[in-house]
């Protein structure tokens, strides 16, 4: 069961340079001809798959949000500790950011905008530490175009290139340190992601611009005060603590101290263990600063490694098969992750690099 590529899998593929390898295209082509195979047999063997994907999406949507609904409630009701509210949250918040990934390249009632945005709406509203995902498709899709390279405003967002230590682990969890502790490198880079848009003019580009910084608004910046409000609070308490002051009884520190632990428990705790998870990988399988514009092969690696699994667990295994997406956009994450064994040999064969640990030396560079 042959499917039609996306539009944007049509604009990525036939983006073909001269490369310093001249075979990177070819290998290319074969990983690609490989996955498009493994994915029109997976379907051939279950119809189902493309007969029912708008409502394959819209079923792991509801199935997740009820999730999270569920351990929020037997929290409140004091039948769920929040050591295990939170990790399992977070498994649920994985999924949503896997489908609005997925909505992101309109695999999901691609003819249906209403359906499209009310299902974008809904993975946002459970996941307000990210970035208004209207706002991330632009920049997602520019990823793909150029991913690895200066203007890759998505993954230099999430630390990818920098060198690591205490600094970027901060950052890595926390979308909003990783702008308040890199104010220089995000400006420039969102000025060279702005200036690479060469098909608007210079009043859509002062447009995107002001879009850009409003990025977090409103939801991320209510979220992230709510969560480092939780943060500072039992700072507060500890020190109090050790230095045998008492803590303050008005009504106003008791509300502050009950309302900012309900929400760190019931999305804001989640979101960090689910963000780290993903930005730990996510800007270690990518490469960045030596990646030729538009060489696929040189993009990413792929994790397989037993070490990562504890991480892969709440991000549905995003360092094993998003170097898949970056080959053939079309493919739900679902899909990737069953035809992904089938992927990996080819794909090695072909110069893309498994669990290459030396990244974290290097600061993501190949070299």
């Amino acid at each position: 069961m042959n499917l039609p590529l996306s539009d944007v899998q049509m604009s990525i593929q036939s983006k073909t340079k001269l490369f310093a390898d001249p075979e990177d295209e070819q290998r290319s082509h074969r990983i690609r001809k490989a996955i498009m195979e493994a994915g029109n047999q997976l379907r051939e063997r279950h119809p189902w798959l493309v007969q029912h994907q708008d409502q394959i999406g819209l079923a792991i949507l509801v199935t997740a949000v009820t999730g999270i609904i569920f351990n929020i409630t037997q929290y409140t009701r004091g039948k769920m500790p929040w050591y295990v509210a939170i990790p399992l949250s977070a498994f649920w918040m994985s999924l949503l950011h896997e489908l609005e990934h997925d909505l992101i390249h309109q695999m999901y009632y691609r003819k249906n905008k209403k359906i499209n945005d009310a299902m974008l709406a809904a993975v946002y509203a459970f996941r307000p530490s990210t970035v208004n995902p209207w706002i991330r498709r632009e920049v997602h899709l520019h990823h793909h175009k150029s991913s690895g390279t200066k203007t890759d405003l998505e993954e230099r967002g999430i630390n990818n290139g920098d060198q690591w230590g205490l600094k970027r682990l901060l950052m890595t969890g926390d979308n909003m340190l990783a702008i308040y502790l890199r104010p220089i490198t995000m400006m420039k880079t969102t000025k060279r992601y702005i200036h690479a848009q060469k098909h608007l003019s210079q009043a859509d580009k002062l447009k995107l611009k002001a879009k850009l910084s409003a990025s977090y608004a409103p939801f991320g910046h209510i979220h992230y005060a709510l969560w480092h409000g939780f943060l500072l609070i039992n700072v507060a308490k500890l020190a109090m603590k050790a230095t045998g002051i008492a803590q303050p009884k008005n009504s106003l520190w008791r509300l502050a101290d009950k309302t900012t632990k309900f929400y760190a428990v019931s999305i804001a705790a989640p979101n960090f263990l689910r963000t780290l998870s993903l930005h730990f990988t996510s800007s270690n399988m990518h490469y960045y600063g030596d990646v030729e514009d538009g060489n696929i092969v040189q993009q990413c690696q792929v994790w397989t490694d037993w070490r990562m699994k504890p991480l892969q667990a709440f991000c549905f295994n995003f360092a094993g098969t998003h170097a898949i997406h970056h080959f053939v956009v079309r493919d739900p994450f679902y899909i990737r992750q069953a035809i992904a064994q089938d992927c990996y040999p080819v794909m090695q064969e072909n110069g893309v690099r498994f669990n290459d640990f030396g990244t974290f030396k290097r600061a993501n560079r190949r070299f």
